[in-house]
């Protein structure tokens, strides 16, 4: 006989918000607009023709699949044709890392894709159900036991999918910007690095992840200053290593965005960011 023991490091902060979305209705085809959270979220397709884009990545969906994107990792939800969009969405607050430390050591736009086997479909399908009766219960007890289950179960298809990359040539200024934002001042950059015209640079995204070259750049400095900022960072220090010209141009560009400035920000603490 062998005494076990487990101990568990102190899990604080523990947060989940999450909707569910399960109707009837068909949808016109739609691309939504590419967007960041402070949490992780997980999105869950239950019935619906859908992509998803993360970073420079593209995923086809089938019923029961799931996207994982960690904090500040953009992404956008894509209606491929007119077509239910039964699905549900979490967002969990990531800063324990012993809960979700698998979920965020991929890189930027990698392995996003969870595609769990038939028996774990059924069961998450059945853990969804749940945690959702519980809420209406106000049983936080079992939502945490629940969520706990369905974490783990996912953690086990991790990296099961590779995703498509929609264009080659987007591919590569995407990874020159996920490397090089901070020192990158002008779209000139691209267009004379890549041999690509103004016209040709914009319509590469608008095609694939419909935005614009300039609105990805600045989301960008965006999320890194907000991780900068979460980290302790002075407002002018975020806005100087997240590469924005002037402290006042970046305060003006974050509560365009955010809605509130960079101090307030801090101040607040927000975990979650639905934008």
């Amino acid at each position: 006989m062998y005494l076990r023991k487990l101990e568990i490091p102190d899990v604080t902060g523990f947060s989940l918000d999450f909707y569910s979305y399960d109707t009837e209705k068909h949808f016109e085809k739609r691309v939504w607009k590419p967007h960041i959270n402070d949490a992780l979220e997980v999105y869950v397709l239950i019935e619906g023709d859908v992509s998803f884009s993360v970073e420079a990545s593209r995923y086809d969906l089938l019923p029961g699949d799931v996207i994982i994107t960690k904090p500040n990792e953009i992404h956008n939800c894509i209606l491929n044709s007119n077509s239910l969009h039964k699905h549900l969405c979490f967002w969990f607050d990531a800063s324990c890392s012993f809960i979700f430390e698998p979920f965020l050591k991929h890189e930027l736009g990698h392995n996003n894709l969870i595609r769990p086997d038939d028996e774990a479909k059924n069961r998450l399908n059945t853990i969804y159900g749940e945690i959702i009766k519980a809420s209406d219960e106000s049983d936080i007890h079992k939502q945490f036991y629940l969520s706990l289950e369905m974490l783990h179960i996912l953690k086990q298809f991790t990296s099961s999918s590779a995703a498509k990359l929609p264009s080659p040539l987007l591919s590569r200024i995407i990874a020159d910007m996920n490397l090089n934002f901070r020192n990158i001042h002008s779209l000139d950059y691209f267009t004379v690095k890549y041999y690509v015209s103004q016209s040709t640079l914009n319509r590469l995204f608008k095609d694939f992840i419909n935005t614009t070259p300039k609105t990805y750049l600045e989301t960008k400095k965006l999320s890194h200053s907000r991780m900068l900022l979460l980290a302790g960072k002075s407002v002018s220090e975020a806005s100087l290593e997240s590469g924005f010209d002037t402290s006042s141009n970046y305060i003006r560009t974050f509560k365009r965005r955010f809605g509130i400035t960079p101090k307030q920000y801090t101040r607040n603490q927000k975990k979650t960011d639905f934008i």
